[in-house]
């Protein structure tokens, strides 16, 4: 499948690529350039013919909602999440783009008490930090496109990435989740879109399969078969 990946300058987005590039073809989509062996669109994501030639013969888009970045200011963060974000969907839909998958945070959940079971059917508690209130108008954004028929969308929300390898010493975080897993999921969820096993609006959260982790990932390991392979248990 043509895949299209926003935020592809994060460290996240250099990893999907790597993680994605062995079975698809992809574009690579950043509003800074950076260096890569893949087809490469610097990109704003204005509402402009740029963002249509962006979408263009593409089957997923996989955009990222969460992905704070140093010297952002809380308008421009805000901006990308809303804004820009709508500039992509639109053109999506109207370029006829099969899928969605929009990368959320399980930060939107904090607030509930760490004690409480909290599934994918549970309503976020945004704050209002740029970076979650701006995943939380992500979602929202996509959502309505999904309710209008227009896209086919899932919302991944992840847990804090890591490399386990990275944090050995560092205090237990129940909201880990290695990257590698991260990556190993999303390309379970295009698996699934492939096979068309999907719905028009689905969430699934993603971090360790830890007995100490905050949220459960039962429900992605029983739908996408997620087999985390880091649950960071030896941390203390």
């Amino acid at each position: 499948m043509r895949v299209l990946i926003t935020g592809a300058a994060t460290a996240f987005g250099q990893a999907l690529a790597t993680a994605l590039s062995e079975v698809h073809q992809l574009r690579l989509s950043d509003h800074e350039s950076i260096s890569t062996d893949c087809e490469f669109v610097q990109s704003e994501l204005n509402h402009d013919e740029t963002t249509d030639a962006l979408v263009a013969d593409i089957d997923i888009i996989v955009h990222q909602a969460y992905t704070p970045r140093l010297g952002d200011g809380e308008t421009a963060w805000l901006d990308h999440n809303s804004r820009r974000t709508y500039n992509l969907l639109l053109a999506a839909s109207e370029a006829a783009v099969k899928h969605v998958i929009l990368i959320s945070t399980l930060d939107l959940f904090t607030p509930y008490d760490d004690h409480l079971t909290v599934s994918e059917h549970w309503q976020p508690l945004p704050s209002c930090e740029p970076a979650i209130l701006g995943a939380h108008l992500a979602e929202f954004t996509t959502r309505e496109f999904a309710h209008s028929h227009a896209l086919q969308v899932t919302v991944a929300r992840l847990g804090h990435l890591v490399r386990s390898e990275e944090v050995e010493d560092q205090p237990y975080d129940p909201m880990w989740l290695d990257e590698r897993d991260a990556t190993h999921a999303i390309n379970r969820i295009l698996v699934k879109i492939a096979k068309r096993r999907h719905r028009q609006y689905g969430v699934v959260h993603l971090q360790s399969d830890a007995q100490r982790a905050r949220f459960s990932v039962k429900p992605a390991k029983d739908h996408l078969e997620f087999a985390p392979q880091h649950n960071f248990e030896a941390n203390p």
